[in-house]
């Protein structure tokens, strides 16, 4: 029986597929395990992220809602995410993998107090506090988008109003131009009245053949001519600047039209008509004034030739008499003789002085009660000096003078908000930050505990307390003192009776455009004193209407010139509709935010980092926002090496595998507020 040939080299070729299936799947599995190593420590970073952002700066969170995470250097960060990574490195046997500190790089961060972060925190915010709590404005809890209509109602209003207080500042300017204008006629008429009476004493001391009266009258006659000539150029110059500032006024109106209503432009145009209509009549007045100066040239040429004639007759009188004297037998008749001379000589000269055409105004003659126009200036006045102390109400301490706020504030931030977004962030303001309450209580105070004018220095920037709520002040008396200059600009019967008020208490004058003049000075009295009775208001945490009804209006017009804050206080149903001084300020935040908020966003940063370095609960005085994160971008070099394979069989074949390879791992961490 034969024996059957078997060949080897089938068991060679079983044996080298079983090779190259082996290190198929061993391959396959390393790069699973690989893949799934990468996935671990991915887990892991994000994971040691989330930890590290995990230590938030407490109170900052506590008091402003804010998640930041501080930082003194990257070391520190080092050591916390090599800490919290290494639960993660203790796996081992499968996922051998090392990490150090030093592996751990971090090529993008944001930090709070930069860009817009701190901006977009808030705004991240918001939506979750409003969610609980609306806006509250005009006494009524609103949608966003509703109280958004209110505030940029407004802005446009408190556009307005800073237009109007510019206007009013040039209109006050030409108005005492034009007092001084009626002043200078008003000297004229007295100087022409002056040199008529002294004319007429000068013409009576020639009737009574008196030249020592005569002399005397003639030089106060020339005297008064001379005050003449010298008044009428100070008229022109005057007239001249008022019609420069008229112009001016009309130009800046024109400029500032496109900020202003109807309602306001319809107010200022009175204004300017009064004044056009004004130096139309002034222009026939000028001519009459003008002609004055050559007569006056004249006058004093004919009167110098009638007082020499007096002296030149007075001179021979004498030389005669003395002549007679001498001669003893004509000495008894001598003034016989010359009576008839004496006679015929002074009634020739007073018919020469009586022929004398004398200076004279023409126009109507305004006279201004100075008593009454200073009681009026004094009342303007009041905003000039202490006016916060004048309009606190009694009882209410004045903050203090002494400097707390950095200015400018030390940051600089970027801001991306929308009007709605600038309207959410300066709600954001009123609750974390303090502002003016006339009496403090848990809900004006803010969780940092802070008591000071922060939510008026995130408005105006000033130094002090005092300063900043001065600032406020002003800023509500102006906006106040537009509304009020319109609603009565708007009410006939209103502009009635100041024109009444005119002509009983300041001005005497038949001229009617003058009257006019002055009655809008004293509306804009009026609208300023009504102004100081609403800013008390506020500040006595009651509320003031955007626009005065006939009910809501307090001021007479009869206490104007004894007008006593103290004693206008109205009722007590008064005060109970309108804009409290929240809402106002609410207002002022919006308008500030939308010509620059990032400025307030720097401010309200400097307020924070102060606050929790000295106000807060658990103060650190070393605190600094600088070195607060927002977000952080991290690589991590992850070491590790192959768990399937041996290098032994690559080493003979002459090769030299690194043990261990490294891969890089990226990961981002950014805050994501929704706290509530």
């Amino acid at each position: 029986m034969a024996k059957k040939q078997f060949s080897a080299s089938i068991t060679v070729f079983l044996s080298l597929i079983f090779v190259l299936v082996a290190a198929l799947v061993l391959t396959i599995a390393e790069s699973a395990r690989t893949i799934s190593q990468k996935l671990y420590m991915q887990t892991a970073l994000n994971s040691a992220m989330e930890s590290l952002f995990s230590e938030f700066h407490r109170p900052l969170w506590e008091n402003y809602r804010i998640y930041a995470l501080e930082y003194r250097d990257d070391k520190l960060l080092q050591e916390e995410l090599e800490g919290f990574t290494s639960l993660y490195t203790e796996a081992k046997d499968l996922f051998p993998c090392k990490v150090e500190k030093e592996d751990f790089l971090f090529p993008n961060r944001g930090i709070l107090c930069a860009d817009h972060y701190f901006e977009e925190e808030v705004l991240e915010y918001m939506p979750a506090l409003l969610a609980k709590d609306a806006i509250e404005f005009l006494g009524e809890k609103k949608e966003d988008a509703e109280a958004l209509a209110s505030l940029e109602d407004f802005q446009k209003k408190e556009k307005e109003s800073k237009s109007i207080e510019e206007l009013q500042k040039n209109y006050s300017l030409s108005h005492r131009d034009i007092e001084a204008l009626e002043g200078l006629i008003e000297t004229i008429d007295m100087e022409c009245k002056a040199c008529a009476t002294q004319h007429k004493n000068a013409a009576k001391a020639l009737s009574a053949h008196n030249p020592g009266a005569f002399y005397s009258s003639c030089a106060g006659f020339t005297a008064g001519l001379e005050r003449i000539q010298q008044t009428v150029p100070r008229y022109q110059s005057t007239a001249d600047s008022l019609r420069e500032k008229v112009a001016q006024l009309r130009q800046h109106f024109e400029e500032e039209k496109l900020n202003l209503e109807e309602d306001g432009i319809a107010a200022i145009e009175a204004e300017l008509s009064s004044y056009d209509q004004y130096l139309d009549a002034e222009g026939s007045i000028r001519q009459n004034i003008e002609a004055l100066p050559p007569k006056c040239d004249s006058l004093k040429a004919q009167a110098e030739t009638v007082k020499q004639e007096v002296k030149d007759f007075e001179e021979w009188l004498e030389e005669e008499r003395e002549a007679r004297r001498e001669n003893e037998d004509e000495e008894d008749d001598d003034e016989e003789d010359l009576s008839q001379e004496i006679q015929d000589f002074y009634h020739s000269a007073e018919a020469e002085w009586n022929s004398f055409s004398l200076p004279a105004y023409s126009g109507q003659v305004t006279k201004i009660n100075k008593q009454n126009r200073k009681a009026l200036e004094n009342l303007r006045n009041l905003g000039k000096k202490k006016l916060l102390e004048y309009l606190l109400p009694e009882g209410v301490p004045c903050p203090s003078d002494d400097e707390k706020y950095a200015v400018p504030p030390g940051f600089s931030t970027n801001s991306k908000a929308n009007p709605l977004q600038v309207g959410l962030l300066g709600e954001y303001s009123l609750r974390y930050f303090h502002s003016y309450h006339k009496k403090d209580d848990d809900k004006s105070i803010p969780y940092s505990g802070a008591n000071g004018m922060e939510v008026e220095y995130l408005i105006h920037q000033k130094k002090s307390d005092y300063a900043n709520l001065s600032a406020q002040v002003l800023s509500l008396l102006a906006f106040r003192e537009a509304m009020n200059f319109i609603y009565i600009m708007k009410s006939p019967e209103m502009r009635e009776e100041a024109k009444a008020f005119v002509t009983a208490f300041l001005a005497v004058t038949l001229n009617p455009i003058v009257i006019e003049v002055f009655t809008l000075f004293v509306i804009g009295i009026w609208a300023f004193a009504q102004s100081l009775i609403d800013v008390r208001q506020l500040l006595d945490d009651k509320r003031v209407p955007l626009m005065h009804s006939e009910e809501s209006w307090r001021l007479s017009l009869s206490h104007l010139l004894t007008f006593n804050l103290n004693e206008e206080g109205g009722d007590e149903n008064q005060g109970t509709h309108g804009l409290s001084y929240q809402d106002y300020c609410r207002a002022f935040l919006f308008a500030s935010g939308c010509l620059s908020q990032s400025k307030v966003n720097d401010r309200m940063l400097y307020c924070m980092e102060k606050n929790i370095q000295s106000t807060v609960s658990e103060k650190e005085s070393q605190f600094q926002l600088d070195h607060c994160l927002y977000f952080l971008s991290t690589d991590a070099g992850i070491k590790s090496k192959h768990s399937l394979y041996h290098k032994g069989f690559l080493e003979s074949l002459g090769l030299r595998p690194e043990e261990r390879y490294q891969f890089t791992l990226h990961s981002d961490y950014k805050y994501k507020n929704l706290s509530h």
